[in-house]
């Protein structure tokens, strides 16, 4: 687990900073803070932070702030201010996925295991659902990781029933109340026998 440092006092937040909501035209431009105060050559009422690559997650950006010398994911800043509490160890997690919108109602406390249920598939997923995996011998394996236990759910001739398999595993475990999203199989095409010759 990522080791997150302390954040600055609510008071010393709430003297600097605003939040600000952001339209999803400016996820690249708007971190979602501007400064109430001019220092350092930023003016007050321009946006706080800066856009940077994400050293944990390869090809993500997130905005970061710095705040009396010190630099903090903006995200976690938001959440303190919003909520009056320190995320302390916790992940702050972005419900749609997207690391640049820091819009209160899309931030949430979570752990590893909520941040790993709230990702889509890797990107060398050639099925487009995450957990379905195509074999050598052509067939798609579905199975679910929970909790560093992986849930095996059986090898099947068509990629959408694979899907609704692993579907069906969240929906009994109940994961879909804790943030992981269900596939919606009818975006998902497929080349079986049973698929081609549906009506």
């Amino acid at each position: 687990m990522t080791s997150h440092s302390p954040l600055p006092p609510l008071e010393r937040l709430n003297e600097l900073l605003e939040i600000v909501p952001i339209d999803p035209s400016q996820f690249e431009t708007c971190s979602g803070l501007v400064r109430k105060v001019s220092r350092g050559g930023n003016r007050a009422g321009s946006v706080a932070g800066s856009k940077r690559p994400d050293l944990n997650k390869p090809g993500r950006f997130v905005w970061k702030v710095g705040v009396d010398g010190r630099y903090y994911y903006v995200s976690r800043l938001i959440y303190l201010m919003a909520n009056g509490v320190d995320p302390g160890e916790l992940e702050v997690d972005h419900e749609d996925q997207n690391s640049l919108n820091n819009n209160v109602w899309n931030l949430r406390l979570g752990g590893r295991s909520l941040q790993g249920h709230n990702r889509g598939p890797m990107s060398n997923n050639k099925s487009g659902a995450k957990g379905v995996t195509r074999r050598k011998n052509g067939k798609w394996r579905a199975q679910l990781m929970h909790k560093g236990e992986r849930f095996r759910l059986g090898t099947h001739t068509c990629k959408i029933e694979a899907a609704r398999a692993v579907n069906d595993k969240i929906l009994e475990l109940e994961l879909d109340k804790i943030g992981k999203s269900l596939k919606d199989t009818t975006q998902l095409t497929c080349t079986c026998s049973n698929c081609v010759n549906a009506p």
